[in-house]
């Protein structure tokens, strides 16, 4: 039976494997499907290209014979049984191959079977290391990194590109640089078009393709899909297990504890000020940037329900919410604002790095998602899941001091920062996912406020509560 034939799954967590193929540098092609024990695939959003590993056992002695030395393009498609698969619906990597670069032993199986890992990753990582781009540029910063991805001359890309266009017009010459430095340089000074001007970019790959998306766009998408905690058994109307409620289920959960304040102080998370020199006026200008007046412009996981994750209350010896300290994180940068020409309307189109408009709340937003709520979970595997994608998760109250049939502080929409695909086949046919996840926010009530609040009255004696 094809895959196209399967119309629905047996279990949660089948899977497909549909070709798993080596490329020689000679031009010959080797079927591995039979060697492997596991094949695991790397997302993550602030990671440029999907990596991954192969564990065969290698009954054949194919590493040998062929041999295999690191130089190798990698065929791969996977797919969660479905109906009617599509380009976001499976894994796949037949006309973009991977590239294989390592090889490491793993153990002995025997005398006459070994282990061996095979290392991949993106092509497009390979050509990045083997290119500089020079080469000067002028439009949208958007454009231009979409002209470097698919240059011939660098990185050559053929796969899909999903772009949130910028407002920024650049005028740009790179000397000799990487191609993913450059556009790792170009999400730093973008600001998005159409989601609160957000500086907030990130350029990733997934194995649906490369993104150039900000936080904000991320948050502002529909929740592809919902995870809870101790999921009831489901059965269908033919009385059989429901196996796509048993998808819903979380296997595994673990907070990871970062709350950490003076972390957050000091690497600009919730204040920071930036003193530019204007070259050519010779001028200098502060700008402050500051948490809690910013969150309301900012898009989050819970949209309308989300809550700042720090409390709002003002310190009652330094007369200041927590975000108001903004000596914790400085930044000083020269820049010039004195151009004047123009072939249009008298105004020089192109802007220079406009830190004063991107640094300190781009900054602010990536660590809001490292110093918000940050959850490692575990899920049945399907190949619709990436990097970057809304889920929304909700686990029971684990404290009964808040009057509550869920815990507020976990239960919430999340963005998946980081995955990593395992599908085994040499114990069991099964996929499954390990995703970290993170909100910069919290979802119904905000936190108590003590001491003076922000109309500067006084908020009350603190309530002693039995533990």
């Amino acid at each position: 039976m094809t895959a196209l034939a399967k119309s629905e799954l047996q279990y949660a967590g089948e899977y497909l494997l549909e070709e798993c193929s080596i490329v020689a540098t000679t031009g010959k092609m080797y079927n591995i499907s039979d060697l492997i024990e596991e094949i695991n695939i790397h997302e993550n959003i602030f990671s440029a290209q999907v990596t991954g590993s192969i564990i065969i056992s290698d009954t054949t002695n194919i590493i040998m014979n062929t041999p295999i030395i690191g130089e190798e393009r990698l065929l791969l498609r996977l797919m969660t049984p479905q109906k009617s698969p599509t380009p976001d619906t499976v894994i796949d990597f037949i006309n973009n191959p991977l590239m294989i670069y390592k090889i490491n032993r793993q153990q002995g199986l025997g005398e006459t079977s070994n282990l061996f890992s095979l290392q991949f990753g993106s092509i497009e990582g390979f050509r990045n290391q083997t290119s500089r781009v020079t080469q000067s540029y002028k439009g949208q910063t958007s454009d231009i990194v979409e002209k470097i991805l698919r240059d011939e001359l660098y990185l050559r890309s053929k796969k899909r590109f999903f772009k949130e266009g910028t407002s920024n017009l650049a005028k740009i010459v790179f000397p000799n640089v990487r191609p993913f430095k450059c556009i790792n340089y170009l999400t730093n000074i973008s600001n998005s078009a159409s989601k609160n001007s957000s500086p907030s970019y990130m350029f990733y790959e997934t194995t649906k393709g490369f993104h150039l998306r900000t936080f904000d766009g991320l948050c502002d998408e529909d929740v592809v899909m919902t995870f809870r905690e101790n999921v009831a058994a489901r059965l269908t109307p033919q009385g059989t297990n429901d196996v796509l409620a048993t998808l819903e289920t979380l296997i595994n959960y673990e907070v990871i504890p970062n709350k950490d304040t003076i972390n957050n102080l000091t690497n600009g998370m919730l204040s920071s000020k930036l003193i530019t020199h204007d070259i050519y006026n010779k001028k200098l200008n502060t700008h402050k940037y500051n948490y809690l007046e910013n969150f309301d412009k900012d898009i989050h996981p819970d949209n309308g329900e989300s809550k700042p994750i720090i409390s709002e209350a003002i310190d009652p010896e330094t007369r200041k919410t927590l975000s108001e300290h903004e000596d914790t994180k400085l930044y000083v940068s020269s820049t010039s604002s004195g151009y004047s020409f123009s072939e249009t309307d008298g105004n020089y189109p192109y802007q220079s790095d406009n830190l004063d408009q991107t640094l300190q709340r781009r900054v602010g937003r990536r660590n809001q998602f490292g110093g918000g709520t940050v959850m490692n979970i575990e899920i049945h595997g399907q190949t619709m899941i990436k990097v970057g994608d809304k889920i929304r998760v909700e686990v029971g109250a684990t404290s009964t001091l808040y009057d509550a049939e869920e815990d507020d502080n976990l239960t919430g929409n999340y963005i998946i920062m980081k995955l990593r695909h395992i599908f085994t086949q040499s114990k069991e046919l099964k996929h499954k996912i390990v995703m970290q996840i993170a909100k910069d926010s919290k979802a119904g009530k905000s936190y108590p406020s003590m001491g003076i609040s922000q109309d500067g009255t006084e908020m009350g004696n603190a309530e002693t509560i039995e533990v």
